[in-house]
C-alpha cells in the first residue's frame, strides 16, 4: 500500500507562499484595527464629554455666564485648573490631572491642562482663545509627549464657545470642532483648517468635524492610514 505525503520541497514553498500573503495583508489588517480602536476611542471621549458637559451647564447655567479670560487676556494653567475643577472634574469618573509643562527657549512654560480619563484616554485643554476653548484629544500618547502628533491622526480637536448660544446650540456644548459646519468638500479643502490640507498651519482641525459628520468613521479617501 502506497503512502502519499508532501515533499520538503512542497511544505517549504507552501510555507513560502502563505508567509508572502501574511507579509502583504498583515499591515492591511493591522492598519484596519488601528482605524477601528481610534474611531472607538473618538466616539467614546465625545460621549463622555458632551454628557459631563450637559450635566455641568444644569448646575451652573448655560457657557456664557461661566468663567471665561477676557478676549486677549492671559490664560495659565492655573486659570484653567481652576475652571476644569468647577465646570468638568465633578462630572467626570477617575480622572488624572496633570498640570504640564512644556520646554520653549530653554525655559518651562505652560503646556494646558492635561486630563487622563479612566480607559486612558488622553485630553489636554491649553487655553481659551477668543471665547472658545479647544480642546485635544491624543489617541497616541506617544506623540504627544514628544509633541509630534498630527491632527486628525494622532490628535483631533473639540471644544466649545460662550457668546454664541444665539447660533447652533453644538457650538455651545462640548462637540467637534467646527460642528455647525456641514459642508464636505469645505470640511476636506479648506484652504485654513480644512482636513486635508496639510500644508496650512491649522490644517487638519476639521479633521475630527468630517469624521463625525460621516457617522464616526474615515471617508474612503483620508489622507492617513493609521
Amino acid at each position: 500500500m502506497k503512502i502519499y505525503g508532501f515533499t520538503l520541497a512542497e511544505v517549504l514553498i507552501t510555507l513560502g507562499i502563505i508567509g508572502i500573503i501574511a507579509a502583504l495583508t498583515l499591515p492591511t489588517i493591522m492598519s484596519k484595527y488601528r482605524e477601528q480602536v481610534t474611531m472607538s476611542k473618538l466616539k467614546k471621549f465625545y460621549s463622555t464629554m458632551q454628557q459631563a458637559h450637559l450635566r455641568s451647564i444644569a448646575d451652573n447655567g448655560e457657557v456664557d455666564s461661566w468663567d471665561w479670560v477676557a478676549q486677549g487676556g492671559e490664560s495659565t494653567n492655573e486659570i484653567l485648573l481652576s475652571w476644569f475643577n468647577k465646570y468638568w472634574a465633578p462630572y467626570l469618573n477617575n480622572i488624572r490631572i496633570i498640570d504640564r509643562k512644556v520646554l520653549k527657549d530653554n525655559d518651562l512654560i505652560d503646556g494646558g491642562i492635561t486630563f487622563i480619563l479612566g480607559d486612558g484616554s488622553v485630553a489636554n485643554m491649553a487655553g481659551f482663545s477668543g471665547n472658545y476653548l479647544h480642546v485635544s484629544l491624543y489617541t497616541n500618547y506617544k506623540t504627544f509627549m514628544n509633541e509630534s502628533a498630527i491632527k486628525g491622526k494622532d490628535s483631533f480637536l473639540f471644544g466649545f464657545a460662550a457668546n454664541l448660544s444665539n447660533l447652533d446650540k453644538c457650538l455651545t456644548r462640548f462637540d467637534t470642532y467646527a460642528c455647525n459646519k456641514n459642508d464636505e468638500q469645505e470640511l476636506k479643502f479648506n484652504s485654513g483648517y480644512g482636513c486635508y490640507n496639510k500644508e496650512a498651519i491649522n490644517g487638519g482641525a476639521y479633521c475630527t468635524r468630517l469624521i463625525q459628520a460621516n457617522g464616526w468613521k474615515l471617508p474612503q479617501d483620508y489622507p492617513y492610514k493609521f
